[in-house]
């Protein structure tokens, strides 16, 4: 009986591009690296803003559907 062998594709190309990158990152100053992250915390705000609303909506829906259970049925 031979076993199959699951063959996966070359990602040494992916890893040699992040490791450049890392090193390029390394190679900044401080403020360049602050001004790194609030560029990306600009991209990612309306990302965050509606990740946001979704969990407001979500607990809305919740905190109604526990107002709606059956009268009599109240927990204290």
């Amino acid at each position: 009986m031979t076993e199959d062998k699951t063959v996966y594709p070359d990602t040494s190309d992916i890893f040699a591009l992040k490791d450049e990158g890392r090193r390029e990152i390394r190679r900044r100053s401080f403020g360049e690296k602050i001004a790194m992250v609030e560029k990306l915390r600009e991209r990612l705000a309306p990302l965050k803003r509606l990740r946001e609303e979704r969990y407001r909506t979500g607990a809305a829906l919740i905190e109604k559907r526990d107002d709606e259970k059956s009268p009599g049925t109240a927990e204290d």
